[in-house]
């Protein structure tokens, strides 16, 4: 079952402040994936079901600037827009004209306010779109976790395996961790891992140098890389656990 907006907002709308000021009528709509943009230069980059967060840093202050930005993103099928207000962009530039436009094309708006960090939403909106992904591909392997008693014999094991990554990305605020999950949903396609993450070959080549030589992760191993997907199973099964 694919996450639609109107769970996203009933589940996380006050953790991160949201307000929805137009497009109730697309709450409907699936997300399945998080994109920050902040101009029309993006628009090749946009795909279909995508959440956008932008900050507004290229605002002009005009209503023309933001009508153009959210055609753009209702004709590339986009499901809907976070606009972090409070710096560049405030509630009052949102006029009845651009609310009018969001409303006829069932584009749910939102805002959130400057104070909420941009890389605390799209982490937790990743680990919910891979958590999604993991549910439905790891319906077996769910059912048999449950059958373990004991959530500190999982607790161990994922801090055996993932620990240090995970406390890598908390101390750097990077993202290792998402692609060490994608070099192994992957077999270690750099083209794929790229395409998937919306970066540039050569990031994901140092970061997956990172991992291998300041993290010494063994991704050579096939025994080690089964555990190390079985452990991001196990996790995202104890998160969904949590939710339930």
């Amino acid at each position: 079952m694919a996450i639609t907006l109107a769970e996203l907002y009933e589940k996380t709308g006050e953790q991160y402040e949201l307000k929805l000021i137009a497009g109730k009528g697309g709450l409907h709509k699936e997300m399945n994936w998080v994109y920050v943009a902040e101009d029309q230069t993006n628009a090749s980059f946009l795909r279909p079901g995508e959440l956008i967060i932008s900050t507004g840093a290229l605002y002009n202050h005009s209503e023309k600037w933001l009508l153009e930005f959210l055609r753009m993103l209702v004709e590339h099928h986009t499901c809907g827009l976070i606009f972090n207000t409070g710096k560049h962009l405030f509630q009052a530039d949102f006029t009845e004209t651009v609310i009018n436009y969001c409303n006829r094309h069932d584009f749910p708006l939102f805002l959130m306010p400057w104070h909420i960090h941009i890389y605390d939403i799209t982490r937790d909106y990743y680990d919910r779109i891979f958590a999604e992904s993991r549910m439905e591909k790891g319906n077996e392997f769910f059912k048999l976790l449950l059958e373990i008693k004991n959530p500190s014999v999982l607790n161990h094991f994922v801090n055996q395996k993932l620990g240090r990554i995970l406390e890598y990305d908390k101390e750097k605020g990077s993202n290792l961790a998402e692609t060490l999950f994608l070099y192994l949903k992957h077999w270690g396609s750099i083209q794929k891992i790229a395409s998937e993450s919306y970066c540039h070959r050569n990031t994901v080549t140092n970061r997956i140098h990172v991992l291998k030589e300041q993290l010494g992760m063994n991704l050579d191993d096939p025994a080690e890389r089964f555990e190390l997907m079985a452990a991001f199973m196990v996790r995202e099964f104890s998160k969904l656990q949590k939710r339930t």
